[in-house]
Parts: structure tokens; C-alpha cells; sequence
């Protein structure tokens, strides 16, 4: 939950109002209001009016008299330098120096109905010096201990009620009249949107003698607004002290021609203590729903005036942070605790695995990974049935050209290689050549079962055509193997 302090501080009056805001909820938690005639300055009398209150943030407003207000209509291509764009264009209005102020704007939606010109925007820009932004900066913080969050700009603040009114979100113009001690504001919105602000000279103070000239000023506001094409007001609301002046509201309705209405109901808790006081106090709390997601006026704290974050409300909330921290180490440490138990336990199951399977194909027990892979490496390696044969039969042929004498004629017919069986066919000249590759070729260490099993007289070639048939076997050590010559055409003579 946090809590907003709106403070509205006049040349007679400090006002406060506290808002706590949770899910979906707004709950005005205090309403308070100190005179400084009874206090030796205005941060004595600020201080009183917010002890004990604890805000996590707040908001303050200069007065409408000590600010300027500019409504602009650029063309839409100065959206992509609009800072630069705006302070050149409102520079130009003002009657003091640009570079000793501060200054924010928003962009106005187009009033509901009309018939805008596309190609430009409505700003609107506000303007303050740099100077009455940091003293009351440094009177919020000097009364409240708190710096304020959003400055704002006098009676634009009024346009925060909207988040808790539909009414004065509406399309319909709504005319919102602050009357203080001192002085008063007017703005006339619609749509949510500022449509004219005024500031008023004279407040409360001065009646009844001053009452004609009130009325005289209101009535000059809203010849105003008919004459830029507003549409007709039916009706006034007035807010703040002037709502207790008794007979004010029907000499300005008479005097007006316009009807003078009630603040309506806003959307927030109010106890029961404070109920009909939200009128008196609309100006500080419009203040303090400005520091909601969603403000609706401007904020002077701009530039070298930028509200730094202090993040009170942490230090506040110190205590149960902490508290919260240590317990989450607490379950962090058991949560650690127990996965190490478990990683230990899954293993101690998988090392006892490991021994089990070691024993039962090795024949020695072994829990560690290490040692297991020495052994499947000595079991690989000791093994008696390596896929690759002893000789390919790339090496056959090659083996049968060295064993095969270089002074005999020979010729290979067929070479049939299959696994371990060699079948050669081949043309000598007599029976004697034929023996003779037969014993040479058995005087190789893999060339096992040599037998001559066929031989045949070829009498148009004058030639002896044989049949040897052989096994391959080296045995456990194989052939060494020489490296890869050309091999012998298999239908060449070997010998020749």
C-alpha cells in the first residue's frame, strides 16, 4: 500500500490530504488544515499539519499567478523536435527568460466533436521560474521531511479528480472553480483535457465588498471561452474554502446566470469523520492523485529541478524488509541442505550400481568412474575377435604378386575372395609353373589350405589353366601391412 500526501499551500492556509492507495482502492486517511497566523512560518505550519502522517511521496503546486500557461497548435512535423520546437514558440510569449525556468507540456486530444485540422497537434505548455519551483521544493521538504515527487501548476492539478469522477471526465465542459483566501482558479475541461485555465485576483477575503469583482472576473472567463467557440456551460462547481461562505454560492449563481453544483461523489473511501470536507480540500487532494500512474497536469520539476529518488518509503519499510530477507536465507539454506542430500543419496546409488556392474563383466569391484573406464578400456583392448580382417583383398592381390616368382608367365583369370576363402583361376604354361605357384604361394604366414585343385590343358592358347583354392588365416597377431602400391590387374600377368 503506499501513501500520497497532496499539500496545498496558500499565503493564508496549509492544507494536506492523505490518500493510501492498494489494489483497485484509494482510502482518504486524513484531511488537515493549519492557519499560519498560528505558526512563526510556513514550514512550521506545514510540519504541524503533516505530523504523524508517514506519506511515501508527495506533491505540491505553485500558484496560477506565479506560473504562465501557453496553448499551442504546431504542425505535426514538430512532434520529432518538439522541446526545441516549443521553447521557441513560447519564448516568444513570455516576459521572462526562458533559460531561468522551468517548463512542461502535454498534448491535448481534440475536443469531442470538432472538426480539428488534421495536419497539427494542440500543446499544452507551462511555465514557471526555476526559482518559485525550488522554494517550494524546499519547503516541502524543510515541513514534511519528504521531497515532494511532481510540482504542479495551478489549478491544472483540479484535472487529477477525473481519475475518481467520471462525471468530470466527460465529454460534456465541466467548469471547476477553486476559490482560496487569496486568490482562486478556474479551469474548464472536457474529455479530461484542459480546455482554458484562468487565475483568479481575487478569493475570499475580501468579501462581501469584493464580491462584485469576483463575479465580474468570472464572468469575463466565460465570455472568454464562448468567444473561442466553446460550447454553452450549465453549470459552475465551486471547490475549496469558498464553498463556506455563506450566501456566495447564490449571488454568483444569480449573478453568473449559471447554476452553482456540488463537487460530485468521488470514488474513494472516505471515513466517516471526513465526509463533506472533500469539497474544501479538492485542491490537496487533486494533488495527491497526481502522483498516481495517470496524472493529468503538469509537472515543474524539470531539469536541474528533477525530483531525485529517495526511496523513503524502503527506509520506512526497513524493518519488515529485513525480516523478509532473513527469512527467505533461511529457506534458501534448507532448500540447499536438502538437495545436497539428495544429490548425495542418488550417488550413493549410482556408485553401488557402478560396483555391481564392474563385478559381474570384469570381475573386480570398483565405485570409481575412473577405475571402471580403465577396465573397459583393458577389456577392449584384450579382445581376440577384431571386426577388421586380418587382409583385405587389396592385400590378397598384392600379396599374391610378390609370392608369385617374376620369370613365370602368369596370368589371372578369375579372383574370387569371399570372408576367408581365396579361389584363383590362372594360365601357365605347364603343370610345373602351376606346382610352383602353389608352393610359393603357401609360404605365406596367412595363406592357409593352399590346394592346386584343377588343372586343364588349353590347346588353342598352348596354355595350363589351374584352379588354387586357399584359407586366409593369420591367427592372433595380424599381417603387417605394407603400405598400398598398385595393385596388379586382375587379368595381367603376375609374373610377367
Amino acid at each position: 500500500m503506499a501513501r500520497w500526501l497532496g499539500i496545498d499551500v496558500s499565503t493564508t492556509t496549509v492544507r494536506v490530504a492523505l490518500l493510501a492507495s492498494s489494489y483497485r482502492k484509494l482510502t482518504l486517511e486524513a484531511l488537515r488544515e493549519e492557519r499560519l497566523a498560528d505558526h512563526a512560518d510556513a514550514v512550521s505550519a506545514l510540519r504541524a499539519a503533516s505530523q504523524g502522517l508517514r506519506p511515501e511521496a508527495c506533491a505540491a503546486a505553485l500558484d496560477g499567478r506565479r506560473a504562465y500557461t501557453r496553448k499551442l497548435d504546431l504542425p505535426r512535423a514538430a512532434l520529432k523536435d518538439l522541446e526545441n520546437v516549443l521553447a521557441f514558440e513560447v519564448e516568444a510569449t513570455l516576459p521572462v527568460e526562458l533559460e531561468d525556468s522551468v517548463m512542461d507540456h502535454r498534448r491535448l486530444a481534440p475536443l469531442p466533436g470538432s472538426t480539428a485540422n488534421a495536419e497539427t497537434v494542440a500543446i499544452l505548455a507551462g511555465v514557471a521560474p526555476a526559482s518559485a519551483v525550488r522554494e517550494r521544493v524546499d519547503l516541502v521538504k524543510a515541513g514534511v521531511g519528504v521531497d515532494p515527487s511532481r510540482i504542479g501548476l495551478g489549478p491544472l492539478a483540479l484535472l487529477n479528480l477525473g481519475q475518481v469522477s467520471r462525471e468530470l471526465a466527460g465529454e460534456t465542459p465541466v467548469v471547476l472553480v477553486e476559490l482560496a483566501e487569496d486568490g482562486g482558479d478556474v479551469v474548464i475541461a472536457s474529455g479530461g483535457e484542459p480546455r482554458m485555465l484562468r487565475s483568479l485576483t481575487r478569493g475570499i477575503q475580501g468579501l462581501p465588498e469584493d464580491a462584485p469583482r469576483l463575479a465580474r472576473e468570472l464572468k469575463q472567463t466565460f465570455a472568454a471561452w464562448r468567444a473561442s467557440g466553446g460550447s454553452p456551460l450549465d453549470r459552475v462547481i465551486v471547490t475549496g474554502p469558498g464553498v463556506d461562505v455563506p450566501g456566495l454560492e447564490g449571488f454568483l449563481a444569480n449573478e453568473l446566470g449559471l447554476a452553482l453544483g456540488a463537487l460530485p461523489t468521488l470514488g474513494l473511501e472516505v471515513p466517516t469523520a471526513l465526509m463533506g470536507q472533500t469539497t474544501r480540500f479538492a485542491r490537496a487532494i487533486s494533488l495527491a492523485l497526481s502522483l498516481s500512474r495517470r496524472p493529468a497536469d503538469l509537472n515543474l520539476r524539470r531539469g536541474a529541478l528533477e525530483a531525485q529518488q529517495s526511496f523513503q518509503f524502503l527506509r520506512e519499510k526497513q524493518p519488515i524488509l529485513s525480516g523478509l530477507a532473513a527469512a527467505l536465507l533461511v529457506s534458501l539454506g534448507f532448500a540447499a541442505f536438502a538437495e545436497q542430500r539428495a544429490l548425495e543419496s542418488e550417488r550413493k546409488g549410482l556408485e553401488d550400481e557402478l560396483a555391481a556392474t564392474t563385478q559381474v563383466y570384469f570381475g573386480t569391484a570398483t565405485r570409481d568412474p575412473k577405475e571402471a573406464a580403465d577396465l573397459l578400456d583393458a577389456a577392449i583392448s584384450g579382445k581376440s575377435d577384431d571386426p577388421m580382417p586380418a587382409l583385405d583383398a587389396f592385400d590378397v592381390m598384392q600379396a599374391l604378386s610378390e609370392r608369385i616368382p617374376p620369370s613365370l608367365v602368369h596370368d589371372v583369370v578369375d579372383l574370387d575372395f569371399k570372408k576367408n576363402q581365396l579361389s584363383l583361376k590362372g594360365l601357365v604354361n605347364t603343370i610345373d609353373d602351376a606346382n610352383t605357384v602353389e608352393k610359393s604361394v603357401a609360404e605365406h604366414p596367412c595363406f592357409k589350405d593352399v590346394n592346386l585343385s584343377h588343372t586343364t590343358k588349353l590347346k588353342e592358347k598352348n596354355k595350363q589353366k589351374y584352379t588354387l583354392e586357399l584359407k586366409i588365416d593369420c591367427g592372433k597377431a595380424k599381417a603387417d601391412k605394407k603400405p598400398a602400391g598398385p595393385a596388379p590387374s586382375a587379368s595381367g600377368g603376375a609374373g610377367r
